[in-house]
């Protein structure tokens, strides 16, 4: 039996006090996001999880075949999710969602959000 201490971890807003990553673009180069990773599990296991908090500028992101399972809680802002069927959801601060892996759809942020996740990757 493993008596290694693993702590249980609080995902609060402000990222319990530790200092976020740099602003970067992000991935389509349209606009600014930032990272805390809380978690990650180490990569010799089979399959990532990782939990932190996220926040970006407002953008338009296309998905085709989104990479990961993710739980997400709107801590701040908001955006709109269309489906590749045509379904409209908005998200707005405090509610819970999750993105399943390999979603198809677009991501619609009218402004700054910030948001707690937690993702599990299949790789």
């Amino acid at each position: 039996m493993n008596t290694e201490n693993i702590p249980v971890i609080r995902l609060t807003s402000d990222g319990n006090g530790a200092a976020f990553g740099p602003w970067q673009d992000a991935a389509s180069g349209k606009s600014k996001e930032r990272f805390l990773d809380l978690y990650g599990a180490p990569r010799e296991l089979k399959g990532r999880t990782r939990a932190g908090i996220w926040e970006g500028s407002a953008c338009v992101e296309e998905i085709d075949g989104y990479a990961a399972d993710e739980l997400m809680v709107v801590l701040e802002g908001s955006c709109v999710i269309t489906d590749a069927a045509g379904h409209e959801e908005v998200f707005s601060e405090g509610d819970i969602f999750f993105m399943p892996m390999g979603f198809r759809g677009v991501w619609r942020q009218p402004g700054h959000m910030k948001k707690s996740f937690m993702m599990f990757l299949a790789d």
